[in-house]
C-alpha cells in the first residue's frame, strides 16, 4: 500500500490538464450597458459608447497593471450603440452603429493627447451590427444591418485616411456576428440574416480570399464575443436572438481547424458584450442578460489556468466505485455527448461517445495507480470529475 501512495503522490505534481480559467477583475466604472465598443492598445483596453437604456458616448481605459478603469475624454461623434470599433498601432478607431438612426462616421482615438478626431466617412454606407478587426496596419469592416442583411467588406488605410472595398463575405449576409484576427488572417462566424448561424470563415489579407472552416463548436447564435490569443480564437456567450442566451465559451485552433469547449464564462449567461485581449489573457464585460439586466462586470480569461470543477447537479451522474482498481461504472441519463479521460500530465488515455449513458463502464484497469479526470462533454456544458486508480 505505501507504495501505491507513493506512485500516487509522484504522478500529481505533474497534472496540466487545464480548461482555462476566468478571474473577476474591478468592474467597469461606467454605467452597465450592452453593444458597446472595445479594443486594446498596449497594456491598455477600451470600452465606450453602447446602450443604458438609452444610447451613450462616455469611453473609459483599462490599466491591466493596475486593474483600474479611467474615464477619458468622451467619444466625439454622437452616442450611439452598435457600432464598429477597432486599434492600429497606437490609435483606436470606431464608427458606424445607430442611435435610431444608422450613422457611417469614423473617428480615430490617440491615448497619447486623449482627444478625438474625425476621419472619412465609412465608405460602405451606414449600418449597424457589422464586424470589424485589424491586421497589421488596416482595419477592417463588413456585413451589418441598413434595413438589410449586408455582406460587403471594406478596407481602412490609416495613412491615406481611405477606404477600399475587399472582396465581397461569401457566406450569408449576416449581422451581429463575431470576429478576430490572427496572424494575416481574419475571421468572422455566428450571426446571420433573420436566424442565427454556426459557419465560421477565414478572409486571407494578402490574397483578398475568403475560404469556409469548421463550423463553430457551440449552438448558432447572435451577439457572440470573439478575440484571439496567440494563434488561437475564442468565441462564446451570444443570444439565439429570442432571450434565452449563453455562457458556453470555445477555443478555435487555427493549426488544425478544431473547435474545443473551455470552461463556461465565469459570469452569467448573456448578450452583446464587449471583448478585447492584452498578451496571453483575454477580457469580457457589460452585456445584457435573459433577465433584461445591464452587466458592468468585468472578468479575464487565461487560457493556461486550471479549473477543475466536480458534476453539478444539472448533469446528475454517479461514478462508482471510486477509488477503484480501474473500473469505472457511470450512471446518468445523458446523452450525444463525449466522455474523455486525462491522466496528471493532461494526456488523453481514453475517448467514447455517448449516445445513453447509463450504467456504462470505463475500463482503465492497464493503467497505473494514481488520479485521472473525467471530462464529459454535452450540450449542457463541460464538466469535470476526478477518478482513482488504487490497485
Amino acid at each position: 500500500m505505501k507504495a501505491k501512495l507513493l506512485l500516487f503522490f509522484f504522478l500529481l505534481p505533474c497534472f496540466s490538464f487545464s480548461q482555462g480559467a476566468w478571474t473577476e477583475k474591478s468592474n467597469f466604472s461606467g454605467t452597465a450597458r450592452q453593444n458597446a465598443v472595445a479594443f486594446s492598445i498596449g497594456s491598455k483596453g477600451y470600452i465606450g459608447t453602447g446602450s443604458d437604456g438609452g444610447y451613450t458616448g462616455d469611453f473609459w481605459e483599462w490599466d491591466q497593471a493596475a486593474n483600474t478603469w479611467t474615464q477619458k475624454a468622451g467619444f466625439s461623434g454622437t452616442p450611439r450603440a452598435q457600432a464598429s470599433g477597432f486599434s492600429i498601432g497606437t490609435k483606436g478607431y470606431i464608427g458606424t452603429g445607430t442611435n435610431g438612426t444608422l450613422m457611417q462616421d469614423f473617428w480615430e482615438y490617440d491615448p497619447n493627447t486623449n482627444a478625438w478626431i474625425q476621419k472619412a466617412n465609412f465608405l460602405g454606407g451606414a449600418r449597424r451590427d457589422a464586424v470589424s478587426f485589424s491586421i497589421g496596419n488596416k482595419g477592417y469592416i463588413g456585413m451589418g444591418y441598413d434595413g438589410t442583411y449586408l455582406s460587403d467588406f471594406w478596407e481602412y488605410d490609416p495613412g491615406t485616411d481611405t477606404w477600399t472595398r475587399k472582396t465581397d463575405f461569401i457566406g450569408t449576409a449576416r449581422h451581429a456576428a463575431v470576429c478576430f484576427s490572427i496572424g494575416t488572417k481574419g475571421y468572422v462566424g455566428t450571426g446571420g440574416g433573420a436566424v442565427p448561424t454556426r459557419n465560421f470563415f477565414e478572409w486571407d489579407q494578402a490574397n483578398n480570399t475568403w475560404a469556409q472552416k469548421t463550423d463553430f463548436g457551440g449552438v448558432a447564435r447572435f451577439r457572440a464575443v470573439g478575440f484571439s490569443i496567440g494563434t488561437k480564437g475564442y468565441i462564446g456567450l451570444g443570444t439565439d436572438g429570442n432571450n434565452a442566451n449563453y455562457k458556453d465559451f470555445w477555443e478555435w485552433d487555427q493549426a488544425n481547424d478544431t473547435w474545443t469547449q473551455k470552461i463556461n464564462f465565469g459570469g452569467t449567461a448573456r448578450s452583446g458584450a464587449a471583448r478585447f485581449s492584452i498578451g496571453k489573457k483575454g477580457y469580457i464585460g457589460t452585456g445584457y442578460d435573459s433577465t433584461n439586466n445591464f452587466k458592468k462586470d468585468f472578468l479575464e480569461y487565461d487560457p493556461a489556468g486550471t479549473s477543475i470543477n466536480e458534476f453539478n447537479n444539472q448533469i446528475n451522474i454517479s461514478v462508482y466505485p471510486n477509488p477503484s482498481a480501474g473500473k469505472f461504472t457511470l450512471t446518468s441519463k445523458i446523452t450525444k455527448g463525449e466522455i474523455s479521460v486525462y491522466n496528471v500530465c493532461g494526456e488523453k488515455v481514453y475517448q467514447s461517445a455517448i449516445q445513453q449513458l447509463t450504467n456504462s463502464t470505463i475500463d482503465l484497469s492497464n493503467h497505473l495507480n494514481g488520479i485521472y479526470f473525467l471530462q464529459i462533454k454535452t450540450g449542457q456544458g463541460t464538466a469535470v470529475k476526478k477518478l482513482i486508480i488504487q490497485k
